[in-house]
């Protein structure tokens, strides 16, 4: 096992917080049982459509049209602005995060987040997200002082076998 620590600092701003979103709620979305749900949603919907369009009912049409709006965009909505308001009242808004990692896990400010805490850690083109518990952190590709520190880091959490390829 290596004994490096990798340096990483960023600035947690609105644009990092966007992005962060966005990656997460995909990538939960997709690897989360909740997607049956999902199917479930547009299996009644399209059997909705189906029967008020033999029947001539709206009020079946509009309950599967608004199954269909709930679950591709209006939940969506709903989980953003209360994470838009985590972030709004976090005290790290708009300052400079400061990790490190090395063989036991990522420290930030004295907490330590322990390898075995952590689930996956993901590279999104060069950024990087990582999943602990129904947390997950982001670490932009601008928080590597370079393309090494990068390299080090992904190859620490593929020897705590963490890493998804």
């Amino acid at each position: 096992m290596s004994m490096s620590k990798v340096y990483i600092s960023y600035i947690w701003d609105e644009k990092n917080f966007n992005r962060l979103f966005n990656e997460a709620y995909n990538y939960q979305f997709k690897n989360s049982p909740r997607r049956y749900i999902g199917w479930l949603f547009i299996a009644m919907a399209q059997f909705g459509v189906v029967a008020a369009l033999k029947k001539g009912s709206i009020t079946l049409l509009l309950l599967s049209t608004f199954l269909i709006l709930y679950w591709y965009y209006i939940k969506k909505v709903i989980v953003k602005k209360r994470a838009y308001r985590e972030f709004l009242n976090s005290p790290l808004k708009d300052k400079r995060v400061e990790l490190i990692a090395d063989n036991d896990g990522i420290e930030q400010g004295g907490t330590k987040i322990l390898w075995s805490d952590i689930e996956e850690v993901i590279p999104i083109e060069d950024d990087i997200l990582i999943v602990a518990g129904s947390k997950s952190y982001y670490i932009p590709s601008s928080g590597f002082k370079s393309i090494e520190e990068r390299s080090l880091f992904k190859k620490l959490a593929r020897e705590k076998e963490k890493l998804v390829s």
